[in-house]
């Protein structure tokens, strides 16, 4: 299903109305739904005359200290939540006056507690929040952190029920009903939302880069290869071919090394889990109560788990680098740069590490499992944002004004800002009609699962495809069929946590 797109108030372009993330089933027996759902169906009509916040008029709170824990994953991404000044940047900028004009509307004052888990150690967000929430105490307000990190928590009772809270319009546009969905168990109960309240999704959803002078040396031109993505023909089989293709032994030691030239670099960790799930593979599905219960093992996993190997450890175009943030932040860009990849797998934010890059690139989604999916996904990372209360919260309703005004100012002007003027003009190198409506493609599909996100409740089962390339193996029936008992027992004891907490 096609998403709608709104009208931008700044740009009068295309703005993700709200990231969808993959349908779910509501019948068991469905083992997989791969197509993302049409969550703005209800806001179709939503246009620049009519874009307006639904919070009622007048809500003043005296020049209230409203408390915020920022948790974002990485230290230099406490930005995309709030920033001290103006500096003439367009995204930098556009923080800042969402958080200005946040204050001067609600007549209140942000103040922030900033906690980054990459480098937080033993006193990561999701530590600091039990530690809180368990001696009682009223420290925070409102609390960003990253989904895999603070959704397990919930079975403790550290979140404070969202649901019916007057002032937040969680069906609108500015709220990802899809992947706010996957957050969630049964009916009645969110503890956890996220959308343009932050940047942190967008940010780290899935893209390719694509080296458009290699390209073009070994393929022929670049608009056509735009336009196998536009006809859904850019497969695995596809990019596995292009790989192939593009091995060179540059340093001439008659062996593969880190030194030569391949098609793509790739890591075991995180770059696995969206080769896998943008290929339309789902660990989980929904039954009509919206409770979540396992469908991964299954013909097309198996497939898919060889491909990737075979793809990892029997292509000579594939270098496989050490699964570290050296290699995604610094090896593999600088070889992109230096024209030694065809392709850099990354996500929107890797654009940030390019602006130098010399040579132009493209950027395309991650391959379709083969031409009959549906359409191209993109993984939203499990360190992207989501925001939520502590359950000694004792401003709930003061919070949910800040959080729809946050979100709604995301959507009007934050977003605009970093995904046509940021992502579209100026860190991408082509503005051509198909350039740009393949970015609206990635941006428009997102996915994601409940059990990549609730991972280390579930033993590990979300991540399940890392841990086989990590370790060499093409064997999911074998791995699988050695943890599905406790996939199972782990998943029944979330949900029975999850639906008997008293909220």
């Amino acid at each position: 299903m096609k998403q709608k797109t709104i009208v931008s108030l700044l740009l009068a372009a295309v703005v993700l109305a709200a990231v969808s993330s993959c349908g779910d089933s509501s019948e068991k027996g469905k083992e997989e739904n791969t197509t993302p759902t049409d969550s703005t169906a209800a806001t179709e009509a939503v246009t620049e005359e009519t874009l307006k916040s639904l919070l009622p008029e007048g809500l003043d709170y005296g020049g209230a200290e409203f408390r915020v824990l920022s948790g974002p994953y990485f230290e230099n991404d406490v930005w995309m939540l709030h920033v001290d000044e103006a500096s003439g940047d367009v995204v930098n900028d556009a923080v800042y006056n969402r958080i200005a004009k946040t204050e001067s509307d609600l007549n209140m004052k942000f103040t922030y507690t900033d906690i980054c888990t990459q480098t937080s150690g033993s006193e990561d967000p999701a530590k600091l929040i039990t530690r809180s929430v368990t001696a009682g105490s009223d420290d925070y307000d409102l609390i960003f952190g990253c989904a895999y990190n603070l959704a397990p928590l919930v079975v403790n009772n550290m979140f404070y029920n969202l649901e019916g809270n007057e002032y937040l319009h969680l069906d609108q546009p500015w709220w990802y009903q899809n992947f706010n969905k996957e957050l969630t168990i049964g009916e009645g109960k969110t503890f956890f939302v996220t959308g343009d309240i932050t940047l942190g999704v967008l940010r780290n959803m899935s893209c390719m880069y694509v080296n458009k002078q290699l390209y073009a040396q070994y393929y022929e031109s670049v608009d056509e290869m735009y336009q196998e993505v536009l006809d859904g023909k850019w497969t695995f089989e596809r990019l596995a071919q292009n790989c192939t293709d593009l091995y060179q032994d540059l340093n001439g030691d008659g062996k593969p090394s880190d030194e030569d030239r391949y098609g793509i670099g790739v890591i075991t960790a995180s770059l696995t889990d969206h080769f896998t799930y943008d290929a339309g593979i789902r660990v989980t599905a929904r039954d009509e109560n919206n409770l979540p219960y396992l469908v991964m093992n299954n013909e097309k996993t198996v497939n898919h788990t060889q491909r990737l190997y075979d793809l990892y450890y029997q292509n000579p175009g594939v270098r496989v680098f050490p699964p570290d943030y050296n290699s995604l932040d610094i090896v593999m860009p600088k070889k992109f740069n230096a024209n030694e990849l065809l392709y850099l797998p990354g996500w929107f934010y890797t654009s940030e590490l390019l602006r130098d890059m010399e040579v132009d690139y493209a950027v395309i989604p991650f391959p379709k499992y083969d031409e009959s999916q549906e359409t191209y996904l993109s993984l939203a990372h499990d360190i992207s944002v989501i925001s939520c209360l502590p359950s000694t919260c004792t401003k709930a309703d003061m919070a949910g004004a800040v959080m729809e005004t946050l979100a709604f100012e995301g959507y009007k002007n934050l977003l605009p800002a970093y995904y046509e003027v940021a992502i579209k003009v100026k860190y991408t190198r082509d503005s051509t009609d198909a350039a740009m409506q393949i970015l609206d493609i990635i941006h428009d599909n997102s996915t994601t699962d409940f059990a990549f996100i609730y991972n280390y409740a579930l033993n590990g089962i979300g991540l399940i495809e890392r841990d086989l390339m990590g370790g060499k193996s093409a064997d999911f029936a074998s791995k699988y069929a050695k943890s599905e008992k406790t996939y199972q027992k782990k998943l029944d004891k979330l949900i029975e946590a999850y639906t008997s907490i008293d909220s």
